[in-house]
């Protein structure tokens, strides 16, 4: 989609409200031809030496109906612009957001920070370019017909008035590459200093303890001043721009008025005229100068549209306008629980051939294939660089496979779109917990009756003693990313949030990160006594290789060996080595 089929649709999308705007603002920027006409009248009664005071009133009165008249559609439009403003601000987020919530893994291809600056200054740029346009038809209504009333009183002094357009005009296309090139810059240098900062916030324990303080001070002063710059530049050249505008205005409003007084002198032009003149002067200074920061504004547009669009997965960049219930005047209906066919449930999973590599890497997976049935432990492990993270991660959809298929019950299924709750549910090595309260980071929000799930979910997580010990319980707020809980207490807290959403597969990518062996027992004996139980866990503890039903031992991106633990003891050199803890250096990957 074009830059000009997206215009189309921002249009297309409440359509009622564009018109309504469009006409309120051309009430509103039409109203000064009545003006002009008014004056006119006035001043040339007045010239005319009439003493017919009350008569001299009339067009004063009128001209102070039409001002009230104006200042009246002021308001309603401006009430009826807001609304479409937040319209559009919010189908655009909106439909961003949906856009972030279907990548894979939600791996983005732009930094938390730089997303929110599409999110909030591009948003805003295509706001004021949507602006322009419900500006653009009151002002050339105003303009059409104060140019056909001033070109029946003298068409050479029209001209000069129309002019300015086209060298306005010329202008803003000769400057639209350096436009969008400081737009951009200005965009990039604000979204990196965004992340920056979001970034130094979550790894501020970190910071502390490598003594960084000072670097973290130098690296964002040396940011800030990049952004200045060019926050500098391309403000400098917007506002040159403005006022280059401005400057041919000003120098042919200054010719038009030469002119006027020569025909005066001539006794062609009444008073009455030059006021009308003079009145018409200013607006259609005004609307010409809209019109050239129009052809301006369109070539900047292109760097918001190419920002926000690459929010989008491939192939999906033209919903950004797609239309859906933004909730703008009433809250939002609760989630309702997804109603699943029995028979939808988890019995079987078949994975065959699957494959990832990564980019320019000799890392990855190839041809990984087994077979999953329902109640099932199944335990992946491998030295570190194995490929066991990148099997589950491609499993997932976290990461985009590059063959192999994978089925549910017998049926293929996209991992990216299929895998997740109710059916299947991850805690990844490296969780991520939220700025909030222990239990919201564990219900995440679910409403109506969770007290009994959420019992289960925090014995099952082995975290009750640990509430015990926090001064607000359940409702201790955990600081960013988690920064107030031990390492072992967010693995815990994001296996409970796991097992709220009681999916039929829990996968695991290495429990045993930030747990002590005990407690990794006690998940794993807990997690068991609960009936028809189906996991998938990545782990080299005992604990976990003892209570497996099938194991997958991984080398080299390639499944080196499976079977059941007695087995692979028995037969594969590489699982002993495991299970004694006896493992050699290896690649990191």
């Amino acid at each position: 989609m074009t830059v000009a089929g997206f215009i189309g649709r921002m249009f297309r999308f409440r359509p009622l409200l564009f018109i309504i705007n469009g006409l309120l603002w051309c009430i509103f920027h039409s109203l000064p031809l009545a003006i002009g006409i008014g004056m006119q009248w006035f001043f040339d009664r007045t010239t005319a030496g009439s003493n017919d005071y009350m008569w001299l009133a009339v067009p004063l009165i009128f001209i102070a109906l039409v001002r009230m008249a104006r200042v009246g559609t002021f308001f309603v439009a401006f009430y009826a612009w807001v609304t479409y403003l937040y319209h559009v601000q919010a189908i655009l987020r909106t439909n961003m957001l949906a856009a972030i919530m279907r990548w894979p893994g939600r791996n983005l291809p732009a930094s938390p920070g730089e997303a929110m600056s599409r999110f909030r200054d591009d948003v805003d740029e295509v706001v004021e370019y949507v602006e322009s346009w419900v500006d653009f038809w009151g002002r050339l209504v105003f303009a059409i017909v104060s140019i056909v009333i001033m070109a029946n009183i003298n068409w050479q002094i029209t001209l000069v008035a129309v002019l300015p357009l086209v060298v306005v005009t010329l202008l803003n296309n000769l400057s639209g590459n350096r436009a969008r090139k400081y737009a951009q810059v200005n965009r990039e240098a604000t979204g990196r200093i965004t992340s920056f900062i979001a970034e130094t916030f979550g790894a501020v324990q970190a910071l502390k303890l490598g003594q960084a303080e000072e670097n973290v001070s130098l690296r964002f002063n040396q940011l800030n001043e990049d952004r200045r710059q060019a926050a500098l530049r391309d403000n400098l050249f917007k506002q040159w721009m403005r006022s280059m505008n401005q400057h041919v205005l000003s120098i042919c409003t200054g010719l038009i008025l030469l002119m006027c007084a020569a025909e005066m002198k001539a006794g062609n032009f009444t008073v009455g005229d030059f006021a009308l003149f003079t009145s018409y002067l200013a607006n259609i200074g005004f609307s010409i100068s809209l019109f050239g920061y129009m052809v301006f504004q369109h070539r900047r547009l292109k760097v918001s549209y190419d920002r926000m669009r690459k929010l989008f997965r491939p192939g999906e960049e033209d919903q950004i306008m797609d239309s859906r219930e933004i909730y703008l005047y009433e809250d939002p209906p609760e989630l309702v629980s997804e109603q699943r066919d029995p028979k939808e449930k988890l019995q079987s999973l078949e994975v065959n051939k699957l494959t990832y590599q990564y980019p320019n890497s000799a890392n990855g997976i190839e041809e990984i294939s087994f077979r999953l049935k329902r109640g099932q432990f199944l335990v992946i492990t491998g030295r570190i660089g194995s490929g066991k993270s990148t099997l589950v991660r491609t499993l997932l959809g976290l990461l985009p496979k590059q063959k192999g298929d994978i089925h549910w019950n017998g049926a293929a299924v996209d991992p990216a779109t299929f895998l997740m709750p109710p059916r299947a549910a991850y805690t990844p090595q490296v969780p991520r917990l939220f700025s909030d309260t222990l239990k919201e980071n564990i219900v995440q929000g679910k409403q109506g009756n969770t007290e009994q799930a959420l019992e289960k979910a925090i014995r099952l997580a082995v975290m009750e003693k640990d509430i015990k010990h926090l001064d607000q319980g359940l409702e201790t707020p955990v600081g960013p990313r988690g920064v107030m809980l031990s390492g072992g207490q967010i693995q815990r807290a994001a296996t409970g949030r796991m097992l709220m959403t009681e999916a039929d597969l829990f996968i695991f990518d290495d429990l045993s990160s930030a747990l002590d062996v005990e407690t990794e027992q006690q998940v794993w004996e807990g997690l068991f006594q609960e009936p028809d139980v189906t996991c998938i866990a990545v782990s080299h503890r005992r604990a976990a290789l003892s209570k497996a039903d099938h194991i997958i031992v991984m080398k080299d991106g390639r499944i080196e060996a499976e079977g059941s633990l007695t087995e692979l003891l028995a037969t594969n050199e590489e699982m002993h080595l495991l299970w004694q803890g006896e493992q050699t250096p290896a690649k990191v990957g």
